[in-house]
């Protein structure tokens, strides 16, 4: 028993550390970065009324008097813009991208922890730069090495784990934001009502994603229901290709309709992400995972054939 446990940990462990073409993980760095500098120049919002006194964010333990106060959001916009920039330029890595994700959670934290009503739009960008901030803690004297030599953008040092634990992360996320709706307004969740009366309140009455839905609670009900059965099987995506983009396509199409009736809540983040990493982007960029760090037609045609 213990010998066949050990050889299937030992395979799991195998096919985790392959490893594919930098390329794909560096643009997916990227595309995070851009968006840790984009949350850097945001406005800051103040809460309107008192503090509810409940744990919102990680740094929901500070003073209150310094989660208020502005000059301190300013001074962690700084530091996440200037830990960004140090770790686009390959300056103290790979302790620059630990700081940019140190900054970059709290200065998202001090935002949430001043507005009345939040939403989860840059959650996923966080966890997804601390995932990365792994890969380069780890394999940072490869990769430096590598970028020293000129082969950094075609090398072979981007883990499958790194872009496999992306993956099931998005799932989760998306899993996890559609069983919260059950565990907290029920089964009913998805009647159609209270789509209605956000779009009323807070969206873009004028939109035409909006028109049917409010002409009709049949359809609200059945976008809304269907959008739940989207999250909740989100987490599936872990099991295979296909499984993967069919999944990503329906939160694609939930995030478009999010985007076409709340223009104003920001989810553009999360619907890029989304794209990027659930549909087969990384096949457009050629990324295949190989023992030995290097890609042959034998592996090539395996992980083709186990639709990874």
């Amino acid at each position: 028993m213990k010998e066949s446990e050990s050889g299937w940990t030992g395979r799991l462990a195998g096919w985790l550390l392959e490893r594919g073409q930098n390329r794909f993980g560096l643009l997916s760095l990227g595309w995070l970065l851009l968006f840790a500098l984009i949350l850097a120049c945001l406005p800051f919002e103040h809460m309107a009324g008192e503090r509810t006194g409940q744990t919102v964010t990680l740094f929901s333990w500070l003073p209150e008097e310094l989660l208020r106060w502005a000059p301190f959001y300013f001074l962690v916009r700084i530091w996440l813009i200037v830990s960004a920039l140090l770790w686009v330029g390959w300056v103290a890595v790979p302790w620059s991208g630990w700081s940019t994700v140190f900054a970059f959670t709290l200065i998202w934290s001090l935002r949430m922890e001043n507005v009345t009503n939040g939403a989860h739009i840059f959650n996923a960008t966080n966890t997804l730069l601390f995932v990365h901030a792994l890969w380069f803690h780890f394999y940072g004297d490869e990769l430096r090495e590598a970028r020293s030599e000129r082969r950094l953008w075609n090398g072979f040092h981007y883990p499958r784990w790194v872009f496999w634990l992306s993956i099931f992360y998005l799932g989760w996320f998306h899993s996890l934001a559609g069983f919260t709706k059950i565990a907290t307004s029920g089964w009913d969740w998805g009647n159609g009502t209270s789509l209605q009366l956000w779009i009323n309140l807070f969206g873009e009455t004028r939109s035409p994603l909006a028109w049917p839905i409010l002409y009709s609670r049949t359809v609200a009900a059945w976008m809304q229901s269907g959008a739940l059965v989207i999250e909740c099987a989100s987490v599936l995506c872990i099991f295979g290709r296909w499984p993967r983009y069919l999944l990503g396509l329906g939160l694609l199409g939930f995030y478009t309709g999010v985007l076409g009736t709340f223009t104003m809540f920001g989810f553009h983040f999360n619907w890029f992400l989304v794209f990027w990493f659930l549909l087969p982007v990384d096949r457009w960029f050629g990324l295949e995972f190989t023992s030995d760090g290097t890609v042959t037609a034998e592996g090539i045609g395996r992980d083709r054939a186990e639709g990874r």
